[in-house]
């Protein structure tokens, strides 16, 4: 259901808000690339060692299946709760955008914005100075508030001043990225080698390298989180697609760049001792940059890590107005919009969530631990999203005589086969505790969302029928 009745009809956000480079903003903000150059890889290099930049560089390439799928998708779709939107159209079921698209929020809110962003960020000041954590314990917990309230208030005044900050500084770490990364590599000189791009330095044991690319898609995560902006784009239909590709560009660029040079410069035999550091990049960069540099980067890494967590609960609260807009779950209250024309109150229980969440879980875990605990518990729920929009995408242009082969059929089954792989990879065998909790949970809470369903479309069957209809 195209939004026949007019927008008047409609509790409404300010539309037209956001320009291409703006939408795009927030994909490079969830992304975070330096951060995830900075944490991720070290998780990488432990799995494959030398071979990290081939693991990099295959990751970006099947993540691009990803992104065709849902590129093509913000060609035909553009609402707040954009999974929910694109599982309805594609398979015609309010079942499926209920417990699979409403599943993202949990990527949005928990994994994203307090696992990845939040705790990422209390993690990561905890990791450059030890001492840090056992001269003041309780910091990360004040860092978890001040985030959460900064975050929260940068939402309420609107889209747009978040997308300018996430933007400037995205910006400013991709091209630190590049530039380092360029010097990095000169200064290596002859040792300099295409070996980091092949499967020599793990002796070729490709299944090494293909069980690495389960962890290795999720550094390229977060590339589509602009869709959840997408109604306050101008000419949404239009301007998401090109945005897409923008970040996608620029995170492959960043990234792939410096897994390389970060690999040539230590060594390509000395990277599985580079995983057991505490915080590798840092090592490197204060032994070739001069401390401004650093400096910069452990500055930029900590503002990325903010405004990840910006980027993310924005699509969340986006998400949550989505559905109160549908009357689904979410009181009709959390569709209206403030002063700033976003979704004010949406924004204030995102803010609560997110505190909650980092707030309990790091209480419970520690703050790394509770990061690493939030993100594979979301990151299931993307990895179930990601395929019934692959699977959504094919029905959807088989209906209409509309496929293109490659791009409808082809492209979308690989992207079904990665995300098959990732879920039964990441269930069976269950990672070690507490993590194998995590993973059972996404499954607990899915099968609540499956009662849940039947519960609402008892109580309101009309509404639940409709549910996911609304696009621009």
């Amino acid at each position: 259901m195209e939004d026949k009745k007019g927008d008047l009809q409609k509790p409404g956000i300010k539309r037209g808000v956001l320009g291409t480079w703006l939408v795009a903003s927030y994909g490079i903000a969830a992304n975070a690339p330096i951060a995830v150059a900075t944490l991720y890889f070290v998780g990488l290099a432990g799995l494959v060692g030398g071979a990290m930049p081939l693991t990099v560089l295959l990751s970006y390439l099947i993540y691009a299946t990803t992104l065709v799928v849902i590129y093509e998708w913000s060609k035909d779709i553009a609402a707040s709760y954009g999974y929910v939107a694109m599982i309805k159209k594609g398979l015609n079921s309010s079942l499926a955008a209920f417990t699979v698209g409403y599943g993202y929020v949990y990527q949005y809110l928990i994994s994203g914005a307090a696992g990845f962003g939040i705790l990422g960020l209390a993690s990561f000041i905890y990791l450059i100075s030890p001492s840090i954590q056992s001269t003041m314990p309780w910091l990360w917990a004040l860092i978890v508030v001040v985030v959460t309230a900064e975050i929260t208030l940068i939402m309420w005044l609107g889209v747009k001043p978040g997308g300018v900050l996430n933007l400037i500084i995205g910006l400013i770490s991709i091209v630190f990225l590049i530039i380092t990364s360029l010097y990095l590599i000169i200064i290596t000189g002859p040792k300099n080698t295409i070996y980091p791009f092949t499967a020599v330095p793990v002796n070729n044991d490709w299944a090494l390298v293909l069980t690495a690319m389960i962890f290795g898609i999720t550094t390229f995560g977060g590339a589509t989180t602009p869709i959840g902006v997408a109604e306050e784009a101008k000419i949404p239909k239009k301007t998401l697609p090109k945005a897409l590709l923008i970040t996608f560009l620029l995170l492959g660029i960043g990234l792939i760049l410096n897994s390389y040079a970060q690999t040539v410069v230590y060594g390509i035999n000395n990277m599985f001792k580079y995983a057991n550091l505490p915080d590798p990049m840092i090592i490197i960069y204060s032994k070739y940059f001069n401390p401004i540099v650093v400096g910069l980067l452990i500055f930029l890494v900590a503002f990325m890590f903010n405004s990840s967590a910006l980027a993310f609960a924005t699509s969340g609260s986006r998400m949550i107005f989505g559905m109160a807009r549908d009357g689904v779950l979410y009181p009709g209250v959390f569709s209206k919009a403030n002063h700033y024309g976003v979704p004010g109150n949406a924004i204030i229980l995102t803010g609560i969530t997110t505190g909650l969440v980092s707030l309990i879980s790091g209480y419970i875990l520690g703050p790394l631990e509770a990061s690493i605990f939030l993100i594979t518990f979301g990151s299931f729920y993307v990895a179930l999203g990601h395929l019934f929009v692959a699977i959504g995408l094919i029905s959807h242009k088989i209906k209409l005589r509309k496929a293109n082969i490659v791009k409808h059929i082809v492209v979308p089954l690989i992207s079904i086969g990665l995300y098959l792989a990732v879920i039964y990879f990441g269930t069976y065998p269950a990672p070690a505790f507490p993590l194998n909790i995590a993973v059972y949970a996404a499954w607990g809470v899915l099968l609540l969302h499956i009662v849940g369903y039947y519960i609402l479309r008892t109580r309101n069957p009309e509404k639940i029928r409709h549910f996911g209809d609304y696009s621009l």
